[in-house]
């Protein structure tokens, strides 16, 4: 029936926008690798007069109850108020202590009576005596982090405070900046790894893992705020590969072979991994933007057509192929281009839709992940359709392909 092609479209373009907004928000990781279903309550006028002032209404509306509805789910599933700290002097994590005020600023540790401090991302690394600490004053800066544990985080605080931290713990963290705004503005967060404990039935002494992100905006609004106006978002994939590997530790919890011990060192890699592909990453842009605006630049027909495939292209027609390795880029006429994870165009050639689909339907070909299709067009050198638009600035471009890391395609 015609209304219920109309409907499965509606709620595939709904999908879409739940994962598109769930990319842009600074905390969506958390839900990315969900498979909860959110509840929307949507208005759906019966009768339009067409008017674009009532769809425009409308949309307002869905776009607000979409919003609202992703912060409560994401609010659920963290341990935590999401892009705050808890201040342990005030119990609370709305109070004015519990966010950065400036877009430089990084959480330094708790002070002696549970206050979260905030420093200067230069001053804390001066503090931590970091060995590289000249780069982030080179022209133009580039981008340094810095791990820190939960230890030192806490070593100030008195013991009375200390005592408080039983159901919220920070194990540890990553300090990452800067990343250079169109503006001229440096932005520097923080990527920590938190807990609190579970203590519903027999998952009672379990605690429940999540990766929070912290920052603002130059003048000190909230991140989400910064996120709408980036057109790119380049820690998005070592965060949600991280926020994946923390449920899988969590899940974990409770086994004869879980420690306590096996618990920190393995958080411990993941905050390590955050901090190399971070840097790994700021490294390799120079050398990707470069060669990919060379290989643009000779126009070659095959290229430029794989560009502009891969430009247009919607989510839809990226595949991965467990077999090979590479990542297929359908366009118009069943045409294709084979990339490999590195951004390299291997070939170009066309399929059937027989032949396409069947690929499917023996799992050949899986469908790209939102991230790996984000990293492609990233490493091609193409963002949001355009050849080079969007860049923030050298250190700000999600994480390259590198074995074993976030990027890695996974069969």
């Amino acid at each position: 029936m015609s209304s219920d092609r109309h409907l499965r479209r509606a709620l595939e373009a709904l999908s879409a926008a739940v994962r598109e907004r769930l990319a842009r928000h600074p905390q969506g990781h958390l839900l990315q690798a969900s498979r909860d279903d959110l509840e929307l309550s949507l208005s759906v006028p019966l009768a339009s007069t067409g008017s674009g002032d009532e769809l425009a209404e409308s949309i307002d509306k869905a776009r607000a109850a979409l919003d609202d509805e992703l912060d409560a789910a994401i609010g659920r599933r963290a341990a935590f108020r999401p892009g705050h700290l808890f201040c342990l002097r005030c119990g609370s994590a709305d109070c004015e202590h519990s966010a950065p005020p400036s877009s430089r600023l990084v959480f330094a540790g708790y002070g002696p009576s549970g206050v979260p401090r905030f420093l200067d991302f230069g001053q804390w690394l001066l503090e931590r005596k970091h060995p590289e600490i000249d780069r982030l004053y080179r022209q133009p800066p580039e981008l340094l982090t810095d791990v820190a544990s939960g230890r030192e985080l806490s070593s100030d605080l008195l013991a009375a405070y200390r005592d408080r931290e039983h159901d919220y713990r920070i194990h540890g963290q990553v300090t990452a900046g800067w990343f250079r705004l169109r503006s001229g503005d440096v932005l520097a967060l923080t990527f920590q790894v938190l807990s609190s404990a579970i203590r519903k039935g027999r998952r009672k002494g379990r605690r429940q893992l999540s990766l929070n992100v912290l920052g603002a905006g130059p003048a000190g609004e909230p991140l989400e705020e910064l996120y709408d106006r980036l057109p790119r978002i380049p820690w998005t994939s070592p965060v949600a590969w991280s926020q994946s590997v923390l449920r899988s530790i969590e899940s974990s919890q409770g086994r004869e072979s879980s420690t306590p011990e096996l618990l920190s060192k393995r958080v411990e890699g993941v905050l390590a991994s955050i901090a190399r592909h971070l840097d790994h990453d700021h490294r390799a842009r120079g050398r990707r933007t470069t060669h990919a605006q060379q290989r643009h630049a000779e126009g070659d027909r095959p290229t430029r057509m794989a560009l502009r495939d891969l430009a247009q292209a919607a989510a839809g027609d990226f595949y991965f192929d467990r077999r090979k390795g590479t990542f297929i880029v359908l366009g118009e006429r069943g045409r294709a281009h084979v990339w490999s994870p590195a951004g390299k165009l291997v070939t170009s050639i066309r399929y059937s839709a027989d032949s396409i689909e069947r690929k499917q339907k023996h799992e050949i070909w899986r469908p790209a992940r939102e991230e790996e299709i984000a990293e492609l067009r990233n490493s091609v050198g193409t963002e949001g359709g355009i050849e080079g638009e969007g860049d923030v600035g050298p250190g700000t471009s999600p994480v390259s392909t590198v074995s074993g890391g976030p990027s890695s395609p996974r069969s």
